[in-house]
């Protein structure tokens, strides 16, 4: 069982729901166990400081829908809602039970490699490493994806908005981006790290036209019918992409991941940055005999100087940032 909550009319419901599996066609459904309403507290009985119990007649339409014992299942659905002097008391007592994650069975293995659907590791890809490269998601260890199993959709989403919720506004743009795996449909080579580079109404474009093929995906949503809207759990991933942007890094960030990136496995050199003297001068906006007068650390400044003007976002374009980086490397390349 898992706790459900969505906005009806400007106020938050809750709902328990169940997942179970439909022998008609083998897929995992939902259905909702228990209606909440707006105030989950109202459902618990407070005694004293220290002791509530939770409502007679939700306990006992728990326990028609399982054998295992309502009380602990609601504790922890409801966890959120108890006295804090209830949680406190419990808090020690909560993880009883709980015992180290075993290996993989043979039949969980196949039953992963069958059933988990690549959005879902795209996803735990990122919320493990932070990666927006996902050139490597078949290495992810298949123990995460046991959380996954023998769940319905509507209970496989929110246990990824829960997941979620740790991410900072300012992360939530580059999540979708990698999420969706939009580094594909561009061939620049930093497509794959820095998605403020590139154009952003292209992005926006793939964007929707990949959000909408996977709103109709019948692999993903097995338990969902057809009707030409888009998906409840799909409408947070639209308001992500559109109303945040990219987090600012600093150029020392930057430099360090192209550092890190470019030592992790053996590549050809790269050949010398090639720019002539009169480009590069347009470039810094300075005449090329005051340029060659600079050393390494004032042509260092100047450089951060004029990336924060080009920047994407900051404004500028993303071919004139690119132009840039060329420039100043043309131009250490010089002074070695």
């Amino acid at each position: 069982m898992y706790l459900a909550y969505f906005t009806n009319n400007g106020r938050k419901q809750y709902q328990i729901r169940q997942s179970f599996k439909d022998v008609s066609d083998d897929h995992y459904r939902h259905r909702t166990v228990f209606d909440l309403g707006d105030q989950p507290e109202d459902f618990l009985e407070i005694l004293s400081e220290d002791i509530c119990y939770f409502n007679a007649d939700l306990e006992a339409e728990i326990s028609q829908w399982t054998e295992l014992d309502a009380t602990q299942i609601l504790e922890e659905l409801l966890w959120d809602f108890l006295p804090e002097e209830t949680q406190d008391r419990l808090s020690y007592f909560r993880h009883r039970g709980k015992v180290s994650v075993t290996p993989l069975s043979r039949s969980e293995k196949r039953s992963i490699e069958a059933s988990v659907h690549l959005f879902d590791r795209r996803r735990l890809y990122y919320l493990r490493y932070g990666a927006v490269d996902q050139s490597r998601i078949f290495r992810l260890n298949p123990k995460l994806y046991r959380p996954l199993m023998n769940k319905s959709r509507d209970e496989i989403e929110y246990y990824f908005m829960d997941l979620e919720k740790v991410m900072e506004p300012n992360e939530m743009k580059t999540y979708v981006f990698a999420i969706f795996d939009l580094q594909r449909h561009f061939t620049q080579s930093y497509s794959a790290t820095m998605p403020e580079a590139l154009n952003q109404e292209d992005i926006s474009d793939h964007f929707l036209d990949d959000l909408c093929a996977l709103n109709d995906d019948l692999d993903l949503w097995p338990d969902y019918s057809g009707n030409g809207s888009l998906k409840d759990h799909l409408i947070r991933y639209l308001i992500m992409f559109f109303d945040h942007g990219y987090g600012r890094r600093s150029l020392f960030d930057d430099f360090v991941r192209e550092f890190m990136g470019r030592h992790r496995t053996w590549q050809w050199p790269d050949k010398k940055p090639d720019m002539s003297t009169t480009a590069i001068s347009e470039v810094f906006e300075k005449p090329w005999n005051e340029l060659q007068k600079l050393n390494r650390k004032e042509l260092t400044r100047l450089f951060r100087s004029r990336a924060k003007e080009l920047h994407p976002d900051s404004g500028g374009d993303h071919e004139d940032f690119i132009r840039l980086s060329t420039a100043y490397a043309a131009l250490l390349s010089r002074k070695k």
